[in-house]
């Protein structure tokens, strides 16, 4: 389902991209870092999936977890890095972390079930899992673009974006790989946008773009382009365009 090569590139083209405070992982990462500090537990080893620029890293030493691993999809390896693909390869250091984070990047992955049930053998007994998903009401206002123009230019709709978990079944999920105690918080933030092109740069800043492997999807040209555009104008308040960010924080334990 998702085409790993344009993923990699789309995460490579992030990094170069200037950072902001309001993106996914920053937000999310200020709600992890509540949900720690209300634990009566001590973390010691950290490992976390997807992290850019190493800013969740950093909030983690800011309060006292120093030992920190990271898990990426990039081919790059270094001495920080534990190199694994959506694919799921071996991964060393079992029952070794007490906390895992898993941002982003998870909602990415061919096979979500198969990549937790690996990560649950990385957590060491009593350890806490901290995870993000999107939700089916992420990024509405987008899809509602696409479809209303996709219906004017094509007279059909096509496969743009992710498929996401419901809150029931994510929730089952998590239980069923044999974690207790699991809490899902739902989170919404919004952005808003005076042009579409700055609206395109900071999802693209967030790899927030289409990975899927639909070859029939209808090509986005000019005159498609032209009617985003158009869309985007018309539903501007005060001249801004809001686009609404809706994730499931969701916490749950290895006992």
């Amino acid at each position: 389902m998702i085409d790993k090569h344009r993923y990699a590139l789309a995460r490579g083209r992030s990094s170069n991209i200037s950072d902001q405070d309001k993106t996914i992982d920053k937000f999310v990462t200020d709600r992890f870092i509540e949900i720690i500090l209300e634990q009566k537990k001590i973390f010691n080893r950290a490992l976390i999936i997807g992290d850019k620029d190493n800013f969740t890293e950093l909030q983690l030493n800011l309060i006292g977890i120093m030992d920190v691993t990271h898990i990426n999809i990039s081919k790059e390896i270094n001495s920080k890095k534990i190199h694994i693909l959506p694919d799921n390869e071996i991964i060393p250091d079992l029952g070794s972390y007490d906390l895992i984070i898993g941002l982003s990047l998870i909602n990415f992955l061919d096979d979500i079930p198969n990549f937790l049930k690996q990560l649950k053998k990385l957590l060491s007994p009593e350890g806490l899992m901290l995870h993000n998903f999107f939700s089916e009401n992420n990024l509405l206002e987008l899809k509602e673009m696409f479809s209303k123009v996709e219906l004017e230019v094509y007279n059909g709709i096509s496969q743009r974006f992710m498929p996401v978990i419901d809150i029931r079944d994510i929730g089952d999920l998590i239980n069923n790989l044999g974690f207790t105690d699991t809490v899902i918080l739902r989170e919404n933030f919004k952005c808003f946008y005076s042009t579409f092109r700055e609206m395109l740069t900071h999802l693209r800043l967030m790899a927030c773009t289409n990975f899927l492997k639909v070859k029939e999807n209808k090509y986005i040209n000019k005159h498609f382009i032209n009617n985003l555009l158009i869309f985007f104008e018309n539903k501007k308040i005060d001249r801004l365009f809001k686009l609404s960010f809706d994730i499931l924080i969701i916490s749950s334990w290895k006992k």
